[in-house]
Formats: C-alpha cells, structure tokens, sequence
C-alpha cells in the first residue's frame, strides 16, 4: 500500500497553495474602494494627472474680424506615485504534516487577500478622510470654499458645512450647480452617489426615504430625492467619533472620470510560495503595486466634516 512521505509534502502544499489562493481569488467579497474612486491602469511607477483642460469663454464675432483660436491648456499636475504592499504568510512542517489543507486554507488563501484589501480600503478612504487638511495641485485643501481657476479670478467651492440634515443634504446637491470649469463657465456635474459611515445609514434613509420631511412636526412632502436623486454607499472606514457622533459626509459625481480619488493600478495581485529546506518551513506571499490620490481639484467630490 502506498504511503506519503515527508518529501511528498513541498509539492502538496504547493498545489494546494495555487488551488486555496485561486478560489479564494474568485470569491465575492465585499469591497468599497472600487465605488468610491476611479481605477486607471498605469504600468509606469509615477503617473501624471492634469485638471481636465478648458478652452476660453466663447464671444461674438464681428464682420470682417478674425476668429479667436485658444489654445489647450494643461492644468494642475497631480503626481501619483505606486507603491509595493504586500503580506506573506508561513507554516512549519508539523504544521503541514499535521493538518495540511486545514493550514494552507487558514493561512494562504482568504485571510491573505483579505488583509491586502483592507489596506487598500484605508489607503482610499484615507484620501476623503483627510481631505479637510490635506493640500491639492492647486495650493489650497481638497475640499475648500476657494479653489483658483487657470482662466478666471472666480472660485470654485466643494466645502460643505453641518451634519447630514435634510437641509444641509440639498444644500450639497446644489453646490454642484455651482461648479466651474477653469474658464469660470458653469460645468456639467451633479452628485451620483452619497458616501457615510456605516453608523450614519440609517440617518440617510431616513432623511431620503421618508414620505415627509425627516424630523420635522409638519404635513411637509419629502421631495429630497426628487431632484438629483443620488445612491447611498455606507462604509466602515469613513471617520466616526463615537463621543460625540461626528462623521463626514461626502456627495460624488461618479460620472466623472478624470476627477475625484484615482486609483492607479501598476500590476495586479501576484501570488509567489516557496519552501525554505534548512529550516523546513513554508512561504508564501502576496504582493500589488498600486497608488491612490484626488487629482482634478475642486471636481468631482464635495464634502462636510460633519459639523
């Protein structure tokens, strides 16, 4: 009768490596980076972004004059820099002869990506977050009532104030009808989406889906989500203070490509595994390169802290 041997078990983890990280690969999980910023593949380790360039403002022409012909304008570099995360995982070979696939499965399938992914989420979300004190292309914060246009002395503003309230949610909305582009000409953007923290959801629906206006004593039609009805996204990984209830709120216009957080993908999730003889333990890793950052300032995105 055949038995195994302890040489047999470097291929048999092997191929139970492959198997376990393929499947668990394949699996759903749940994730919100991917609604909340826009993936851009970039196999360059540095990528350069500009603020979406706009022509001048259009004028009469009188007879005989000659057409005013603007020129292209590159505006507001973002530089996004890749990064190398990775998390690896090892077995001694008790382990292995011990509860083979049991240790293979704990070790260096789900759990591994899971952990990838997480850091992925905070790294996004870190850019919403911190968007009230972190400086953009264009010398002022992510979000800030006085962004500079190249072709205008007008601002643009994506600063917006107070918790999430009915009144508060559509003043939000309209700050989008607002929005210039860098010629100081209205510019075509509306919210798609409403991102909170998980603790704030219920607050959401209530202030979106009640038939009269939330929290008021009055006969009021809730008519919020009549104009400019927008997709709620609850997260975890958005700020919360527990002590005092605090969390920032932020309505973005997905639609927008070339605006907002950009995710820029060097290379996919690579998975390499080894054994290491001398002292007879099992390696495996994972490894992504990838960088996140708002390009586009003053696009895309507007945002309260909460109060």
């Amino acid at each position: 009768m055949a038995t195994g041997r302890m040489s047999d078990i470097p291929y048999m983890t092997a191929a139970g490596v492959d198997l376990i990280f393929n499947k668990a690969a394949k699996m759903p999980m749940d994730k919100v980076y991917p609604l909340i910023s826009n993936e851009k593949s970039q196999p360059k380790v540095i990528g350069n972004y500009h603020t979406i360039g706009d022509l001048g403002v259009a004028a009469e022409k009188p007879e005989g004059s000659d057409i005013t012909y603007h020129k292209i304008k590159e505006n507001y570099k973002t530089t996004i820099t890749s990064k190398r995360y990775s998390i690896g995982a090892e077995a001694t070979i008790e382990q292995l002869e011990a509860d083979l696939y049991g240790v293979v499965d704990q070790q260096f399938g789900t759990p591994l990506l899971k952990r990838l992914f997480q850091l992925k989420e905070k790294k996004v979300h870190d850019i919403y977050n911190d968007g009230f004190a972190t400086t953009g292309a264009d010398g002022v914060y992510m979000f800030s009532a006085s962004h500079p246009l190249q072709d205008s002395a007008l601002l643009n503003d994506n600063l917006l104030s107070g918790a999430l309230t009915p009144d508060n949610f559509i003043a939000g909305k309209q700050h989008f009808y607002a929005i210039k582009d860098q010629a100081g000409e209205l510019f075509d953007t509306v919210p798609t989406h409403l991102l909170i923290s998980v603790y704030k959801q219920w607050l959401a629906l209530q202030i979106m889906q009640s038939e009269l206006v939330a929290f008021e004593l009055s006969n009021t039609k809730n008519v919020t989500e009549n104009v400019l009805p927008v997709k709620i996204i609850a997260s975890k990984y958005v700020d919360y203070t527990a002590s005092t209830g605090v969390a920032p709120w932020f309505l973005i216009d997905k639609s927008l490509e070339n605006a907002g957080v950009i995710l820029q993908t060097k290379s996919g999730v690579r998975l390499q595994h080894w054994w290491e003889e001398g002292p007879d333990i099992y390696k495996g890793k994972i490894t992504e390169w990838y960088g996140v950052g708002a390009v586009s300032p003053g696009y895309g995105v507007a945002a309260s802290p909460g109060s």
